[in-house]
């Protein structure tokens, strides 16, 4: 199973296939469901990033950047025009943002589900 995971990993997504089944399901040893799951779970999050990523250097990258300095300095200001500290007014801006990109993500996500629903009928 392993080897044809790392084939289909290896192939571009238009020439994946799934090999059908030469033998009867009889024959097939099965995994038991969890071990299933977690190889699927481990092949889902393995094949979402495409090539490895410099964490660090991408961090260090975005943190020279006028568009994060610019965030430090709202929360500065957050913290002292609210009067409370620097840790908390950097929560709220970013549990501000988490929420936002929620809602947002959510809505599109049902916007296009409402077109493919349309697009049945």
């Amino acid at each position: 199973m392993r080897s044809i995971l790392v084939q289909m990993q290896n192939r571009p997504l238009s020439t994946q296939t799934i090999p059908s089944p030469s033998r009867s399901a009889s024959q097939v040893p099965s995994a038991p469901q969890d071990q299933l799951a977690r190889i699927f779970n481990t092949v889902l999050v393995s094949t979402r990033s495409k090539k490895k990523r410099d964490f660090t250097g991408e961090l260090s990258a975005l943190s020279e950047t006028s568009a994060f300095k610019t965030i430090l300095n709202s929360i500065r200001q957050l913290s002292q025009i609210h009067g409370i500290n620097e840790r908390q007014a950097a929560e709220e801006v970013i549990q501000t943002f988490r929420k936002m990109d929620e809602i947002w993500g959510e809505y599109v996500f049902r916007e296009g589900l409402d077109k493919l629903r349309g697009s049945r009928k």
